[in-house]
């Protein structure tokens, strides 16, 4: 009963709130359109990302929660971007590689060098203020367009600053959505490019490609140093992920869940994500995980490893920042306590068990059940 009341109470809050908004976002959004922030943006686009951003809040809302989706739909409209490099994109059926960066600068060199390698042709990054050699690097980077904003990151700002990117190349374009520390994957990758993917995919009607994020780690204690992070850190589970009903929005989906984290630190993080998205009007990036329309996320088959290199070197004195209460990370930074808290008792165990395997190439993920191979026409 009590839990009825709660959720009542809850609706009709998010109900006030979305009134509220109504009149709100349109005078935000104008603004920022009148005054530069958004003034790059044709009438059309401008008018397709406000309606879209309203809609979005609205099956938010209706459902119930959240305030987080706030911050997404907000940055969009007022962060301080600066364009340091925008390019001509030449080719329309490669997918633009999309991220936001700080200091990352060893693993940024590798992600660059395997989307090359799959035919990748432009990146769009955003620098939230590296201080290491990362933003000078990709600054020499002529494939990569360039984008700056010093203000604090947290995970939903994040969001809102992916779409800001995305807004500037516009609608109707494959986007790969990315983090620093991933590499997006598929069988077959060595003879068949993205560009093959994307063929398949407009062959069958595939607007989001789903994946399953795949933590890989060394046959040692995590968070040693390594010169050599793909050949260090090649080990990876393979018959510990599983699948779990949740629901965004209004809408259920099958997620999901396990690897080592769930294995070792008991972690219910989400592990499906959908990196490689067709931008039409109306889609926006709302979580590192999905995007709106959620309707479509119940559509698709997991085509995609997403190996995840997350335990190397000084990461553990990031992590530790990152589990601090106002780090700015959802659910208070819970799931790097997790992480600090699986070091303190035990020192760091090796993450290998007896089926562990080693990701000699694409073929290792036809070892994981919920992946699927793109029967790519020959």
């Amino acid at each position: 009963m009590k839990k009825k009341v709660v959720s009542s109470v809850r609706k009709l809050l998010f109900a006030g709130y979305y009134i509220v908004s109504l009149m709100i976002v349109p005078i935000v959004y104008n603004r920022s359109f009148k005054h530069g922030e958004l003034s790059y943006l044709s009438k059309n686009d401008f008018k397709i990302w406000k309606k879209s951003m309203l809609k979005m809040l609205k099956e938010y809302c209706v459902a119930g929660y959240n305030f987080r989706i706030r911050q997404v739909i907000y940055t969009f409209a007022n962060s301080k971007v600066e364009v340091i490099r925008k390019t001509e994109v030449k080719t329309e059926n490669i997918p633009i590689v999309v991220l936001c960066i700080k200091n990352d600068l060893k693993r940024i060199r590798i992600l660059v060098e395997h989307y090359r390698a799959l035919g990748v042709e432009k990146f769009a990054f955003m620098d939230n203020g590296s201080d290491d050699g990362t933003f000078e690097w990709l600054l020499k980077q002529p494939d990569i367009d360039l984008f700056r904003c010093f203000e604090h990151y947290q995970t939903a700002v994040k969001e809102g600053w992916i779409n800001r990117i995305v807004s500037h190349y516009g609608f109707n374009r494959w986007y790969i959505l990315t983090d620093s520390d991933e590499l997006g994957t598929y069988i077959g990758m060595e003879q068949h490019s993205l560009r093959d993917v994307i063929k398949y995919a407009e062959q069958y009607g595939i607007k989001r490609f789903k994946g399953l994020t795949i933590d890989m780690y060394v046959d040692g204690q995590p968070f040693g140093n390594t010169d050599d992070i793909r050949g260090d850190y090649r080990f990876m589970d393979v018959n510990t992920y599983f699948e779990k009903e949740v629901t965004v929005g209004k809408y259920k989906y099958k997620a999901y869940l396990g690897g080592p984290r769930h294995r070792l630190m008991n972690s219910n993080i989400t592990l499906s994500k959908f990196p490689l998205v067709y931008f039409e009007e109306g889609t926006i990036s709302d979580s590192a995980h999905f995007q709106f329309p959620h309707e479509l996320l119940s559509e698709y088959k997991c085509y995609l490893g997403i190996l995840h290199y997350k335990f190397i070197g000084k990461d553990i004195e990031v992590y530790k920042k990152r589990a601090q209460p106002n780090s700015g990370f959802s659910t208070g930074g819970l799931m790097y306590k997790q992480y600090m808290n699986f070091v303190e008792k035990t020192g760091g165990d090796n993450f290998i068990y007896e089926d562990s395997i080693e990701f000699n190439n694409s073929d290792s993920l036809k070892r994981i059940p919920l992946i699927c191979e793109i029967l790519f026409d020959e």
